[in-house]
């Protein structure tokens, strides 16, 4: 298999401080966890530090890793693995709080994406806000390009991969805030539903896990709490919603799956 790195690995303690020392050092990202978008064209990743990224991914490089590149070419291969490696995030959100995330999911329609953050918190942001400066950014950085190339000075290497390495900060707010407000209980994990209009967060009995645990049910429009779940005597592990049925699959600690289906009302 091939791989292609998106950002470059946290440097050490002396070459990053000699770097700032001299003045060529660039921000230094530690993803936890990524998501691609719904067509695969932006890749979403959270920091260490709270921070949302946005990466654009290099249609080259995705043939690279679908064994689609032409082996022969082994000089245009190192090309495309030194440009990756120097490659920096288009967009960079600070998420409120700061706090460190370790799950991000994109809902299946595209619109959303949610952050699982250590603060006890689940934050849903909104894809085409984010988008709409994603893409400006993108633009403008295409322009700048052209600007360059048509001067007559000409355009340098290092100011080309400038260009390229071009990240956006932006101060966009989340739509919502899901916590548990009464145990404020961490989040163990959280997935959309499959149609994208609801949010499910599971969390474990707190400070005492291993009691029950719970499923909260948000609506991502309107950000209601639409459900409450208490589960058996057992700690949850991970939930994913069905992709087209209101069914929602729990792992637990007792070695079993739980299956949650819709409520039914009847009616006589």
């Amino acid at each position: 298999g091939h791989l292609a790195y998106l950002v470059p690995p946290p440097r050490d303690d002396y070459e990053s401080w000699a770097n700032k020392k001299s003045g060529t050092s660039q921000p230094q990202y530690f993803i936890t966890c990524a998501a691609f978008g719904k067509h695969g064209q932006v890749l979403w990743a959270v920091t260490k530090c709270g921070n949302l990224l946005a990466f654009r991914t290099d249609p080259s490089m995705m043939n690279m890793l679908r064994g689609q590149s032409d082996d022969n070419d082994a000089s245009a291969a190192i090309a495309l693995a030194n440009k990756q490696l120097s490659q920096q995030p288009t967009l960079c959100v600070k998420v409120p709080g700061g706090a460190a995330a370790w799950q991000i999911i994109v809902s299946r329609n595209g619109k959303y994406i949610l952050i699982n953050s250590a603060d006890c918190s689940l934050r849903l942001f909104d894809v085409e806000e984010l988008s709409e400066v994603f893409d400006d950014v993108s633009s403008s950085s295409s322009g700048q390009k052209k600007r360059k190339a048509n001067d007559d000075n000409g355009m340098s290497d290092d100011d080309d991969n400038n260009a390229n390495n071009y990240t956006r900060n932006a101060d966009i707010k989340p739509r919502f805030v899901f916590q548990d407000n009464i145990s404020k209980a961490p989040w163990a994990s959280c997935d959309f539903s499959g149609d994208g209009e609801y949010v499910c967060g599971g969390c474990n009995s707190y400070p005492q896990p291993g009691d029950n645990y719970k499923l909260f049910l948000w609506n991502c429009i309107t950000g209601e709490l639409v459900d409450q779940l208490t589960g058996p005597v057992s700690s949850l592990y991970s939930l994913s919603c069905h992709p087209t049925r209101p069914f929602i699959a729990v792992g637990t600690s007792d070695g079993l799956v739980d299956v949650w289906g819709a409520r039914l009302d009847w009616v006589a």
